[in-house]
């Protein structure tokens, strides 16, 4: 169960912040509580772990065992007990930055992407490039890219204006500069980016359409125009430039979209 565990999304969002705890901390004392409940984290035996962390903050009450113990709830989507712990942790370790990380993940996984953004970009100004806290960052961003999108029937998630499209395409490259070196959150915000620039090319909805207004405005638009010309008629030009330019301009209003927005009518 330990590898199908470690090699999980879950475990990894809960594990990375604990790269910023040298792993000999966790494990010097065998015999704690918090020692035994980590080993039984790493293994994703949550049932044992969970009392073996509370046990942890009875006896000791550490920043970390409140840390821990919410990482356990977090693992299993109980977002609320997560929370709780990681406010507990704050209370008495008020500079734990495990337990802000923490705080962060729970609020990008319940909806509230931009105060955890809001908060992490703080935190990031003081530790500037590191990994750890460029992937919660990245998370966070990401995570806003959903809230920001529109949810299909069906589930799927889509542009469905240009606002959101100038907010996917924002956070995607915010991503990619936020310091993670995660392959998969890397790899999500270039589809998004991707998604964004092909979002924004013009193309031709109904081209036969087109076409024939294009035709409308050479025969009604430009033949009056040279006829005009050769009569020395300036009404007979004028009418010709006001009937091409409205078959042109009705031509690309009616027949001419961004790619978005034919994604977004298809839902």
């Amino acid at each position: 169960m330990g590898n199908e565990w470690q090699a999980g999304r879950e475990w990894k969002d809960i594990s990375t912040k604990w790269r910023l705890v040298p792993a000999g901390l966790r494990s010097s004392r065998p015999e704690d509580p918090f020692a035994q409940g980590w080993l039984a984290l790493e293994t994703g035996d949550l049932q044992r772990a969970q009392p073996l962390f509370e046990e942890a903050c009875r006896v000791r009450g550490d920043g970390n065992d409140y840390v821990a113990l919410g990482d356990v709830h977090v693992a299993r989507r109980q977002w609320a007990a997560a929370e709780a712990q990681f406010q507990r942790a704050l209370v008495v370790a008020p500079l734990s930055i495990l337990a802000v990380l923490g705080l962060a993940l729970v609020r990008a996984a319940t909806g509230q992407g931009e105060t955890a953004v809001a908060e992490l970009d703080v935190l990031a100004r003081t530790r500037k490039g590191d990994p750890v806290i460029g992937y919660y960052l990245a998370v966070a961003l990401l995570a806003r890219t959903v809230e920001v999108r529109t949810e299909t029937g069906d589930g799927r998630l889509l542009i469905g204006d240009a606002k959101q499209l100038e907010q996917c395409e924002d956070l995607a490259q915010r991503v990619a500069v936020s310091g993670t070196d995660d392959p998969e959150l890397l790899s999500a915000a270039r589809a998004l980016l991707d998604e964004t620039r092909s979002g924004r090319e013009w193309i031709w909805t109904a081209p036969r359409n087109a076409g024939f207004l294009g035709g409308v405005a050479g025969v009604f638009g430009v033949a009056p125009i040279i006829i005009g010309g050769l009569l020395d008629s300036w009404p007979l030009v004028l009418a010709g430039l006001l009937i091409g330019a409205a078959a042109v301009f009705y031509a690309v209003y009616q027949y001419r979209r961004q790619r978005w927005q034919l994604r977004a009518l298809s839902r």
